[in-house]
């Protein structure tokens, strides 16, 4: 019932959005007629494509799809891992070479973030402790995030282990798979955007972010 009626708001949402659009371009007066009117513009030879940002989140919502599928499948409740870095990867692009370099960094950033982690987990930092320090990484990486998104992860995959560590897992066990994650999530979002529609830096129509 609950992704019914998710289904069902999102046709309302977009029905009224399509009425809205319809109803504002019949309805907003055209210019004036010039006495003179200019020769006819020259039609187009090829068909219109898509504006870039309606190409961008055409790809954002195939990455996501695809995300929340393969996540089900291979991760379980572990699926965030892979829905989020598809988001954040595939959001906001400038053209399919920032996609890519997002994906990267991202994928470095919680390498870095795991060999850290690593390192966190065989001290066997917990309690208090772990708290302390767990708020410390956070606020380092949010520091550092303008710099490269890669600090983020590094920071995000170094306090997920603290956290579990701070209530007695072993937070080694669960770092590979939430590398995989962000992995594939990455991939998925580089695939989208290089060959759904791709958006080229530069073109008319591409908005920055």
């Amino acid at each position: 019932m609950n992704w019914g009626r998710s289904a069902l708001i999102g046709l309302l949402a977009w029905a009224s959005v399509l009425l809205v659009r319809t109803s504002a371009a019949r309805l907003t007066p055209g210019p004036e007629n010039p006495e003179r009117p200019g020769p006819p513009k020259p039609r187009r030879a090829t068909a219109p494509r898509p504006r870039s940002s309606t190409r961008m989140a055409v790809q954002l919502a195939a990455a996501i799809a695809a995300a929340f599928v393969l996540g089900r499948l291979l991760y379980a409740d572990h699926w965030p891992w892979l829905v989020l870095t598809a988001y954040v990867v595939a959001s906001g692009n400038r053209g399919r070479k920032d996609v890519l370099r997002k994906g990267v960094r991202r994928f470095v950033g919680a390498c870095a973030g795991t060999l850290v982690a690593t390192g966190v987990a065989a001290c066997g930092l917990g309690g208090h402790p772990a708290v302390a320090a767990l708020f410390g990484v956070l606020a380092i990486a949010l520091w550092l995030r303008p710099l490269d998104h890669a600090y983020w992860a590094a920071g995000m995959t170094t306090a997920l282990a603290l956290l579990l560590g701070y209530f007695g897992q072993n937070a080694t066990d669960q770092l590979p798979a939430r590398l995989s994650a962000i992995a594939a999530g990455a991939v998925l979002s580089v695939a989208s955007a290089w060959w759904l529609l791709p958006v080229r830096r530069g073109r008319p129509g591409l908005t920055r972010s």
